[in-house]
């Protein structure tokens, strides 16, 4: 029986360059056809939903491979800090926020998405700036790359920071002032430890936060999520919250659920639990484990093989040394888990290829180990990528976000930066993430970054450095059929074909026929997701 059948309109099955229909029929949460109209409408029947596209176009539903769905629902409870302009503006955001909301004595407040390269002076804030929004809140501030943040005295004291606290492990940084007491600047894995120390929700406070990002989700067409969320709480809630809106019918997005693990023994606590990557079902699966290997570009924390053009001297922090990841990622990858390493600078890029390398060697088997973000790297090593069947997860917003910053920090080698063009050349499967809360998980944005280069007006109609750019084809795959091969489920979605699941966007133009500078102003219009209209403009 077929429930709905969509026609009049480009359908892009995303098999091949160009490949298109006139009518698709859903059956269930499945596709049951997909050809021409004459041979689709056929399958009508009396209950059939008959959808009119009006000309507009239908993609399979976009997949975010790299986000934090908590992290951006948390953001609905947080201090919005994206945009101040000095620590001045970032004190009162914070002040008026404690006032308005008339937050009680020793609650805390966390505040992100400040930029401290946009302060009048750059720089970072730090406890005295806090304690001057409230000695009575403990408080803590992220900056928009979540690699560094700040928090007050009594956010120290409360997490039993001092200045003999030690931070195991290696790329943890607790700043300190002339006195050698710390100034609250926290860098990495500092600025983690502080966040894990920090009071966790539990499944009944985390549905909703993760409700109202599905919501936004779907308005996008975005009908699948690769997140990572387990700063954010334990591994049992997460789970919880996502098991408690499948339940209750409120799942509009599939999740692949990544699984941070910093140290062995968090590894071996996870595998304990019975888990391996791909367990779930259709709404909810386990996905990879997460290594974070450097840091973030704005705060010179990406581990580089050469100093920073703009800090002689700096390469970045380590957080393992090569043998300390060659094994962590060997354990996961021997224990059935593929693995996905943050790595920016091409220091980390280089030990995260040696460390996959060696792990697919011990067992010929092909994880599709995956490097989240790569954003520097030479030939070389795009090279050895390509060998490996290493994959890459890009955030095609960093562009416009980051072209200027870039510049200044990598000097002459920024261009071995962002070389997206390079790695589909060679073969690089690659999907496109947002990273959020850092960038809009709006695909559509990532999709015109990824072929345009260009910010939202200053840059010229070339873009920067034009000659990495992708074809419009290319970037769209980024969020469809490259997006379900890097969770081993090319065979299930990102491509509309016969038995695959029934996930489907509908914009209100043809983004293979526009003129490419106007790919930003198209609109997703409908979402169907499992077969079911899940949104609608």
């Amino acid at each position: 029986m077929t429930d709905m059948i969509l026609y009049n309109g480009p359908i892009y099955t995303m098999e091949a360059p160009g490949a298109r229909a006139e009518a698709i029929a859903i059956e269930g949460n499945r596709i049951r056809a997909v050809g021409r109209l004459n041979d689709v409408l056929p399958l009508a029947n009396a209950d059939t939903r008959m959808i009119d596209l009006g000309g507009r176009c239908a993609l399979p539903g976009f997949n975010d491979t790299h986000c934090h769905v908590v992290l951006t629902g948390m953001e609905s409870v947080k201090v919005c800090l994206r945009g101040v302009r000095s620590i001045e503006e970032l004190i009162g955001r914070m002040r008026r926020f404690i006032e308005a909301r008339r937050v009680p004595e020793g609650t805390w407040v966390v505040g992100s998405g400040y930029d401290h390269l946009l302060f009048d002076a750059p720089r970072q804030p730090n406890r005295a700036d806090l304690d001057r929004v409230s000695t009575r809140h403990p408080i803590m501030v992220d900056r928009i790359c979540g690699h560094i943040g700040a928090a007050n005295s009594l956010a120290l004291a409360r997490v039993g920071f001092d200045a003999d606290t030690v931070i195991e492990g290696e790329g943890g940084i607790m700043e300190k002032d002339a006195s050698g007491q710390l100034s609250g600047v926290l860098v990495e894995t500092a600025r983690d430890v502080m966040a894990n120390r920090m009071p966790k929700r539990d499944a009944a406070a985390l549905a909703p936060l993760i409700q109202g990002v599905f919501e936004e989700a779907s308005s996008y067409g975005v009908t699948s999520m690769q997140t990572d969320d387990l700063e954010a709480a334990p591994i049992g809630e997460i789970m919880a919250a996502y098991r408690r809106l499948k339940d209750e019918g409120r799942a509009t997005v599939r999740i692949w659920e990544e699984v941070q693990c910093p140290r062995p023994a968090a590894l071996r606590r996870f595998l304990a639990l019975g888990m391996r990557t791909g367990d779930g079902d259709g709404f909810f699966k386990i996905g990879n484990i997460k290594i974070i290997t450097d840091g973030s570009l704005g705060a010179r924390t990406a581990l580089m093989r050469a100093d920073y053009a703009d800090a002689p001297g700096a390469r970045g922090v380590a957080v393992y040394t090569q043998a300390d990841l060659d094994a962590l990622i060997m354990e996961a990858h021997l224990s059935g888990m593929q693995v996905a390493c943050h790595a920016i600078g091409d220091g980390a890029v280089a030990q995260c290829v040696h460390a996959m390398a060696a792990a697919r060697t011990s067992d010929g088997i092909d994880r599709r180990n995956r490097i989240v973000h790569c954003q520097f790297a030479d030939d070389a090593l795009l090279d050895r990528m390509a060998a490996e069947g290493i994959c890459a997860d890009i955030q095609p917003a960093f562009v416009p976000s980051d072209y200027l910053m870039a510049e200044a920090r990598m000097g002459a080698r920024c261009g071995i930066g962002y070389r997206w063009r390079s790695m589909a050349r060679r073969g690089i499967h690659m999907g496109g993430g947002s990273d959020s809360p850092v960038e809009t998980f709006n695909p559509i944005w990532g999709i015109d970054c990824a072929v345009n280069r260009t910010d939202r007006g200053s840059l010229p109609a070339g873009g920067w450095r034009p000659g990495e750019a992708l074809s419009v084809w290319d970037a769209v795959r980024l969020y469809t059929s490259e997006a379900a091969y890097l969770t081993f489920e090319e065979g299930e979605k990102g491509m509309l074909k016969p038995g695959m699941l029934a996930d489907i966007a509908v914009l209100d133009r043809d983004i293979f026929a526009v003129p490419h500078g106007e790919i930003r102003h198209i609109r997703n219009v409908m979402t169907v997701m499992d077969g079911k209209i899940v949104y609608t403009a």
